[in-house]
């Protein structure tokens, strides 16, 4: 019966993580079209989600901790990050950093070096904050409605303001990155998505920092394609087989 085949779905997910249309469709006998509809059912009733040519089970997602917080996680992977970065930001570029703990890293770094010229857009206070005290570095500060919790702004001023400008290179951090879903955070940070559309529409070159922790985890709101991203900077504790979908997919990877 199609109910007991859909829980047995659930189960065969929750002991594999992930199972491919094909496979699913041998072990219960059934054609791949009925598997595909029992997926489309257990997808709607928010039990799994889809990913290319099969499904997974939907994690539970926590609220993501203050930035101070994540400030003080991966202390060390962050800075290594932060400084193979530097290589990506030649004197005299226009660069955006967005609000994240990984992004304030690359600010301290930025911060430390000496600089002819260089014009950094940021919508964060801490960014703001090391930046401002920095010589020949050239700082746009995007205004808006304060979030608290992220020291950055937001709303429709912060993206109005952006979207009058232009950026050579983009850089952000993430919650979680999938090569399926891209980019993602849980619901309660959905005010993000209008701020990172409009720096993703104005920039010619996005380049995501991502610690190993980030890697395979899909939240419920998709901040980011993946084809959106250009290149990856992560760390020598990311596995390269984590990272070979990413590269298939014609993203530049780079590990610290």
């Amino acid at each position: 019966m199609k109910s007991e085949r859909q829980a047995k779905i659930i189960r065969e997910l929750q002991a594999r993580g992930i199972a491919s249309v094909a496979d699913l469709g041998m072990s219960f006998g059934v054609t791949e079209i009925t598997i595909r509809r029992d997926l489309e059912e257990l997808k709607q009733a928010g039990k799994i989600e889809r990913v290319q040519g099969g499904a997974r089970l939907i994690k539970p997602a926590f609220p993501e901790p203050p930035v101070v917080q994540r400030q003080m996680e991966q202390i060390d992977e962050k800075r290594d990050i932060a400084r193979k970065a530097l290589d990506f930001i030649p004197d005299g570029c226009v660069i955006a950093l967005e609000s994240g703990s990984t992004t304030f890293a690359l600010a301290e770094e930025i911060a430390n070096k000496e600089w002819s010229q260089l014009q950094v857009i940021t919508n964060n206070f801490m960014i703001q904050n090391v930046l401002s005290r920095s010589e020949h570095v050239r700082l746009i500060f995007i205004g808006g409605v304060i979030d608290n919790a992220e020291m950055c702004t937001y709303g429709d001023l912060a993206e109005s303001s952006l979207r009058r400008l232009h950026v050579q290179k983009y850089f952000c951090g993430c919650r979680g990155i999938d090569p399926h879903f891209g980019r993602s955070n849980d619901i309660s940070t959905g005010f993000e998505m209008g701020t990172v559309q409009a720096l993703s529409e104005i920039s010619d070159q996005i380049i995501l920092l991502a610690d190993h922790t980030k890697f395979n985890h899909c939240f419920s709101v998709q901040l980011m394609p993946p084809e959106k991203i250009d290149t990856i900077i992560t760390s020598s504790l990311t596995p390269d087989t984590v990272l070979l979908p990413y590269e298939e997919l014609g993203i530049k990877v780079v590990k610290a």
